[in-house]
């Protein structure tokens, strides 16, 4: 269960990193202002370091406070939640690329130098930080192309899962809900190299293949009684189908039947046993 924490209960949650900020910045402050009023007397390279620990903390306070006030209003206007944590994400790094772009004017840096080391820093990231771009740009996809939801159950890599979230790195499935807090965190650029099965919301499509020795004379029966045993075990009248089929030159029994996905082998298992039991001779196991 996701508990759901209110406005109140989050504002009187103050971290400790707000905490040390403030009071970091308090003491810059004061010692700042006992060199204004000459009662201190630091030389020009300190003095230019303090004003820029000062513009770099209170810029970063700041922002932070003002996200931390802003952040659920803004995410109200978007109703999906994927939208919400991609502009959200959007919504937070614009407001810190302003503040390091005001930082960076007021130390003289010009726009075309700032313009010029971005394209530095980026050519020569791009090659060091590969794998994290990938992962990015995972993310970007899975949100906007929307190829599963928060929600749905997955398969990816012979992982199955429930999708609890979509970070900018990981996404975080859940394997069992029945054993607590166990989940399992997959990096976003495996979506883009691997096949990705959605098996839907709360229940999945499950194929049963029988090896039959020979078709029983009373086989209509049979699969009447047997159709309506699975229906009262998978307790859904969604979707049931059953046929005979042949592959690899053996004759094949198939049953496809809509299980819940928590407690799917537990119902495979008893469906097995229903329809071996019916079969009897008739049902054969051997290579």
């Amino acid at each position: 269960m996701i508990k759901q924490r209110t406005g109140r209960a989050s504002l009187g949650r103050v971290p400790y990193a707000y905490i040390i900020t403030v009071s970091f910045l308090i003491v810059l402050l004061i010692v700042k202002y006992l060199v204004w009023d000459g009662l201190l007397d630091l030389p020009v390279r300190v003095n230019s370091a303090l004003n820029f620990m000062i513009q770099l903390l209170g810029v970063w306070l700041i922002i932070s406070v003002f996200l931390k006030l802003t952040k659920r209003s803004f995410q109200k206007f978007f109703h999906e939640p994927e939208e919400r944590i991609f502009f959200s994400k959007i919504y937070s790094w614009s407001l810190y690329t302003i503040g390091v772009l005001y930082i960076l004017s007021q130390l003289g840096v010009s726009l075309g130098n700032i313009t010029l080391v971005i394209g530095l820093l980026a050519t020569g990231l791009a090659f060091a930080i590969r794998e994290i771009l990938l992962s990015v740009f995972g993310w970007l996809i899975l949100l906007r192309k929307r190829p599963f939801r928060i929600g749905d159950y997955i398969k990816i890599d012979g992982r199955e899962g429930r999708v609890l979230h979509i970070g900018t790195f990981y996404v975080r499935i859940d394997m069992s809900e029945k054993r607590g807090e166990d989940f399992t965190q997959i990096p976003n650029r495996f979506f883009l190299e691997k096949s990705i099965d959605v098996l839907g919301k709360s229940t999945i499509l499950d194929t049963i293949e029988f090896p039959l020795a020979y078709v029983p004379a009373n086989f209509s029966e049979l699969t009447q009684k047997f159709q309506q045993d699975i229906l009262k075990l998978a307790k859904s009248k969604e979707y049931l189908k059953t046929y005979l089929d042949v592959k690899d030159n053996k004759l094949l029994l198939v049953v496809e039947v809509e299980l819940d996905f928590e407690s799917r082998f537990e119902l495979r298992s008893r469906i097995v046993e229903l329809i071996n039991g019916l079969l009897g001779e008739a049902a054969s196991f051997s290579k």
